[in-house]
């Protein structure tokens, strides 16, 4: 028997109306908050791919086998460079703010384990045009709304937000600026490894035993007055200043500093952050920041930009386990219920009329009444209505509704 391949989820109609659920409150707050739909297409030169994410990135696309030496394509593994390159296009005649969301999927090449596939969803926004604070609490809120629409509260998650010119100002102080990228990798890794695999990490780039404890010193800065205590240099004084504004935009209940907060791909400049559940058992549910480089790098007018992307996968395992998974039904509105062949015409228009406003199910096995009735109260029909030979002559059925066992009758026309 064939598997699905693996890494990847297949959604049977109880999972994907789920899915579309989520989806549906995500374009509903995006509306509210000015944000327009976009898609880009499945998959992107590679040039374009790996031009800023990272050297690891190359590892983690699926590429298309070559038919000529000129094409190589990848699939997208993230929509901000896609959606960037969307943007560059028609640059000029946009007016800006430029606001954009996508619920799409993506593909990474990669060892799947819990909260994290080869194919996997993301919700995700994208605003062009504003260097100010105003723009980086629009989509963290705009974030944090989206989480608390489903049910969740400051109980359930929370923000770590940082700022990349803040640490890497404060490194800069004793870490040659050439190997600033690489240790702020490490740092963003450090949540995820143990304290001596980090230690090593740090020694393996050529930072020594001294420095380590002064880069953990400086981790440990978790509040504004914290970090007000710390010698900054003007690159460090900026992004504190970038923090500082945008902290106070956004709801203090959700949110915590946390400089080892840093994002792995390599194209953003300012403010990040990421949102985990509080007891952070599971993978970041969210994460995003200010890339204001990334149009500029591919030929366009320098724009700064930021945006966010929401995981699916890690995002359904957190409301699975405070029991919020959003209820939905699949059940009609009505079963209509065929007695004989010969009426099929007949009852087909009836159902034709139903569908006008209502779902409705009818057979098509042609089955007895009996297992028809069987079969409408298996998929959970609300009602069953049951057409012979006598309901078309006399042009009246009976409705019941199969929660309670009422009935009622009505004229077909009324249907």
């Amino acid at each position: 028997m064939f598997q699905k391949p693996k890494g990847t989820e297949d959604f049977y109609p109880e999972e994907q109306a789920v899915k579309n659920r989520l989806f549906e409150v995500f374009r509903k707050l995006c509306w509210k908050y000015g944000f327009s739909e976009v898609e880009t297409p499945a998959f992107e030169n590679i040039d374009l791919l790996t031009k800023k994410s990272g050297e690891e990135i190359k590892d983690q696309i699926f590429l298309f086998k070559r038919r000529t030496e000129k094409e190589e394509m990848g699939l997208r593994f993230d929509l901000t460079v896609p959606v960037a390159r969307m943007f560059l296009q028609k640059q000029k005649e946009l007016p800006k703010p430029v606001k954009w969301f996508y619920t799409t999927r993506m593909w990474r090449y990669e060892r799947p384990q819990a909260g994290r596939l080869r194919e996997f969803y993301q919700m995700g926004v994208e605003m062009f045009g504003s260097a100010y604070p105003e723009a980086d609490a629009e989509v963290i809120n705009l974030a944090v709304d989206t989480l608390r629409a489903l049910g969740l509260t400051e109980r359930d998650f929370f923000v770590k937000i940082n700022n990349r010119k803040l640490l890497e100002g404060l490194l800069l102080k004793f870490v040659d600026e050439k190997k600033i990228e690489a240790i702020v990798k490490i740092i963003d890794k450090r949540a995820k490894v143990k304290e001596d695999e980090f230690n090593n990490l740090l020694v393996e780039t050529g930072i020594p035993l001294k420095d380590i404890s002064k880069i953990k010193k400086i981790l440990s800065a978790d509040t504004i007055e914290k970090i007000e205590e710390l010698e900054k240099n003007a690159i460090a004084k900026e992004g504190f200043e970038e923090l500082k504004k945008i902290y106070n935009l956004i709801d203090s209940r959700f949110v915590k500093i946390d400089l080892s907060t840093a994002r792995g791909l390599a194209y953003y400049t300012g403010t990040v952050f990421e949102i985990f559940d509080t007891k952070q058992e599971l993978r970041s549910i969210c994460g995003g920041g200010r890339y204001d480089n990334l149009v500029e790098l591919f030929g366009g007018q320098p724009t700064p930009s930021t945006g966010f992307a929401m995981g699916l996968v890690t995002l359904l395992l957190l409301l699975d386990k405070k029991k919020l998974v959003p209820e939905v039904s699949l059940a009609p509105d009505y079963y209509v219920a065929i007695v004989s062949e010969n009426i099929v015409p007949q009852a087909m228009k009836i159902v034709a009329g139903l569908r006008k406003k209502y779902s409705v199910e009818t057979d098509f096995l042609r089955r007895n009444l009996s297992k028809q009735i069987s079969y409408a109260s298996t998929i959970k029909a609300r009602n069953l209505v049951v057409i012979g030979e006598n309901e078309i002559k006399s042009g009246k059925v009976k409705v019941k509704d199969l929660a309670t066992g009422n009935e009622e009758e009505k004229p077909i026309s009324e249907l």
